[in-house]
């Protein structure tokens, strides 16, 4: 069943409701019909985890064939016939024929397809969006988005999570993860190109017309706010129309920095969030665009029961049951937290506990979606063979050939275990060789797929007498730290001081409580 065949199946609960006038009714319908698009999701999801299981086992031949279907499909592209697609045949030839690139490569083509709309440069598919990088400084660089590589990236975003979590409830508890409402901190904000393609985060664009409307029936957030480009408390709306739905039973993130924030928030301004779900008002001095705020308002209801009920619960304190307590339900906690965001993890739990799963969500970018984690808990990738195809450039004794364009590459049956590589991919979105700059560890094999985890990025590597500082040898420390001190760091930054004699690294931590004066000179 389709998401379009589920609305209508909705419409259908709907009217066969009636139109009877009172805000109970239109609950039951409600509900109703996230029955209906809930197990459609999960349908859906249990698809896609049978189908990634089912391309680890056969990983070196499904990336082969990926790379020789791009090649085929896209042999009459000005990429493709400036290097000769057509008479590629076997790998060797491709990467001695194609040299590695970069972002800088593609610059001037993607101004050719983003701002004068010409086509069958790069890609022979459809480019359908432009997806915006994130956590890099400068203005965002635009990544193209064919119809084929957006697929990829709707079929195992949140797809994966779901049939996840349901697999490790059935496996744990014998029962299936109950339905209910998702509790997601996400921004669809896009704004259109000269050519008329949107332009924005790449989660935006998982989102097609179908799921835009079915998400009223598993989201508790209104699309209104997921949309709002201009300035607003997201943090308060989340917590506000969150709180106010009983049944969640997922939160989704897309870093768990983020949903700490939102508890920390809701620890410190329960009453305020309360007092309006029960009043059935947006507090006035919650920042928002004035036209977010009047259609938000005309669609509030006050809500007395489910205020008392939150009153109770945040009354009797903020322990490691509080988040069971007010949503009964919870079942999954999907956001990047592995690696460097651990320590946002363990915070949160002091508000979940340990029962709740938490899923690391994907390997993902703007570029592709490279690896997916298979396990709650897990803070791995099972790589993913028939998403991009995959070279790897080793790295050894933290280096490897940064400049070099004709670095030697190993694939994806080549790597090794306890190894360290540099990822380098080819999309189905119109990008060779590619390097993405990211540093992974190949940890084990899932069948026949590469388990990774990520490293660092190449870019966010410090020096001062040439030693490669980088956010893995920094999390290593912090590590220790907290080993040798008992003390647990929440947050910590690093910065090099190349002004003193010697140069050194200053290091800020955040402790999660205060260190006496008296353990400074230990610390």
């Amino acid at each position: 069943m389709s998401i379009k065949d589920t609305l209508s199946q909705a419409a259908a609960i709907r009217d066969a409701v009636g139109q009877t006038v009172g805000k109970t009714v239109g609950t039951v319908a409600k509900d109703q019909m996230n029955h209906v698009v809930s197990t459609v999701l999960k349908q859906r999801s249990y698809k896609v985890l049978h189908a990634a299981d089912a391309s680890s086992r056969v990983a070196e031949q499904a990336n082969r064939d990926l790379l020789f279907r791009l090649l085929e499909d896209n042999k009459d592209t000005e990429y493709g016939k400036q290097y000769d697609f057509a008479s590629i045949h076997d790998i060797d030839t491709y990467r001695e024929r194609l040299p590695l690139t970069t972002y800088e490569d593609y610059e001037d083509a993607i101004t050719r397809m983003a701002e004068h709309d010409e086509k069958n440069i790069l890609t022979a598919y459809p480019v359908v969006y432009y997806a915006s990088t994130s956590g890099t400084s400068g203005a965002p660089k635009k990544i193209p988005v064919s119809d084929k590589g957006l697929q990829v990236f709707r079929e195992h975003s949140s797809s994966m999570f779901v049939s996840v979590v349901s697999e490790f409830y059935k496996n744990t508890m014998l029962k299936g993860v109950p339905d209910g409402y998702w509790l997601a901190m996400m921004n669809f904000a896009q704004t259109p190109l000269p050519n008329g393609t949107m332009f924005g985060s790449i989660s935006a664009a998982c989102l097609n017309d179908e799921a835009l409307k079915a998400m009223p029936y598993f989201a508790c957030t209104p699309l209104d706010v997921f949309k709002c480009t201009g300035s607003a408390n997201f943090k308060y709306l989340h917590a506000r129309y969150g709180l106010a739905q009983r049944n969640v039973t997922q939160i989704v993130g897309p870093y768990i920095p983020a949903l700490l924030d939102l508890m920390n928030y809701i620890k410190e301004e329960w009453k305020m969030v309360v007092e309006d779900i029960r009043q059935g008002t947006i507090n006035s001095e919650v920042l928002m665009p004035d036209d977010l705020r009047a259609t938000l308002e005309a669609q509030l209801v006050p809500d007395p029961l489910r205020a008392d009920e939150l009153e109770r619960e945040f009354e009797k304190g903020f322990d490691q049951t509080i988040m069971l307590r007010i949503w009964p339900k919870l079942s999954g906690i999907s956001s990047i937290w592995a690696g460097n965001f651990s320590s946002y993890a363990r915070k949160l739990q002091e508000y979940s506990g340990r029962s709740i799963p938490y899923y690391t969500m994907s390997y993902v970018s703007s570029e592709g979606i490279f690896g997916v984690a298979r396990h709650p808990h897990d803070q791995c990738y099972v790589m993913l063979p028939d998403s991009c195809f995959f070279e790897f450039i080793p790295v050894v004794n933290g280096k490897d050939d940064d400049e070099a364009p004709d670095a030697k590459t190993v694939l994806l049956d080549e790597v090794q275990e306890g190894k360290d590589y540099e990822l380098v991919i080819t999309n189905q979105s119109g990008f060779y060789r590619y390097r993405m700059g990211d540093v992974i560890r190949v940890i084990g094999f899932y069948n026949e797929s590469p388990m990774i985890t990520f490293k660092y990025r190449k870019k966010n590597i410090v020096s001062i007498a040439g030693e490669k500082f980088t956010e893995d040898h920094l999390l290593s420390a912090v590590r220790s730290f907290e080993r040798k001190t008992g003390i647990n760091v929440i947050d910590f930054c690093m910065y090099p001081d190349r002004d003193a004699e010697p140069g050194r690294y200053v290091v800020l931590l955040e402790p999660e409580e205060i260190v006496p004066k008296e353990r400074y000179d230990e610390c």
